[in-house]
């Protein structure tokens, strides 16, 4: 009798094992909505597609003529509505085609950086604003918001102030986003340089398992202490055939383990099932 309830809770016990090895794993992948982001092909210019659970979010909108290609691409992965657009900053390669879109989709809630732009797109982006039913967020403080099965954070910099004498001042206010599916992290650091990457660091940010690189592969060093902080598994630079990435970068990247694609080669696609990424340049 006794041998008997041994063997019945060794049996008990091998299939819970199995379960959680096996089992589990796969229930969680079932059970969760798949993530696809697709970075598109549009030069030296931030344009991403982000879709999950049905639902797609619009990460920077390219240049002006980019507007085009980014509605194509909404239309052709089945897209009606945009629930959520996040333009990172006022520089015209990140927001140049955004008023066509406000145009082409309804689109449910923009977040933007709280400063003022300046020029022909940012007039254009105001007006389009003005026309649209969209709700707008200006970020002071972090937002969250979900996307299907993902969570997306939105991180605005801390401090709005232009410096004294600045020109050129941006980038300093790019929002950087985290997008968090089942076990996988991905963050998009829009054109960020030194002073906002340090801030962005300061908090301690946990590791990342695919970073999408600051401001079109340009080196500035604090390149190095963001890959040593966040130990990213991939990595994509949006660049063009004209301005590719430095070489320092890609020096940079493969030695501390970042496989890098760049999109000055074709549209590039991430997947995430929440357990596994698997990114790919369209046409190779």
């Amino acid at each position: 009798m006794r041998r008997r309830i041994w063997i019945i809770l060794a049996v008990c016990f091998f299939l819970g094992l199995g379960w959680f090895i096996f089992g589990s794993r796969h229930y969680t992948a079932k059970d969760i909505a798949p993530l696809r982001v697709t970075f598109l092909k549009v030069g030296k210019a931030d344009a991403a597609i982000l879709e999950c659970g049905g639902g797609f979010l619009v990460l920077d909108t390219g240049e002006e003529d980019d507007g085009p290609e980014l509605i194509s691409a909404l239309r052709k992965a089945g897209c009606t509505q945009v629930d959520a657009l996040i333009l990172t900053h006022f520089d015209q390669d990140h927001i140049g085609g955004a008023d066509q879109l406000l145009e082409a989709f309804p689109v449910g809630t923009v977040y933007l950086p709280d400063y003022e732009g300046e020029g022909s797109d940012w007039n254009e982006l105001v007006a389009a604003l003005t026309r649209s039913d969209c709700r707008i967020i200006r970020l002071q403080e972090p937002a969250v918001l979900r996307l299907g099965d993902a969570s997306v954070e939105i991180d605005p910099p801390g401090d709005y102030a232009i410096p004294a004498g600045a020109s050129d001042y941006d980038n300093a206010f790019s929002l950087i986003v985290t997008v968090r599916h089942g076990q996988k992290r991905l963050v998009f650091t829009g054109d960020a340089e030194k002073a906002r990457l340090r801030e962005y660091l300061a908090a301690k940010p946990a590791s990342c398992d695919f970073l999408k690189l600051p401001h079109h592969g340009i080196y500035n060093t604090e390149l190095e202490p963001l890959l040593q902080a966040l130990r990213p598994q991939y990595g994509v630079i949006c660049s063009s055939r004209k301005h590719p990435a430095e070489d320092r970068v890609l020096e940079t990247a493969a030695r501390m383990g970042v496989k890098v694609l760049e999109t000055r080669n074709g549209d590039i696609v991430l997947e995430s099932d929440g357990h596994s990424l698997t990114l790919r340049q369209k046409g190779s």
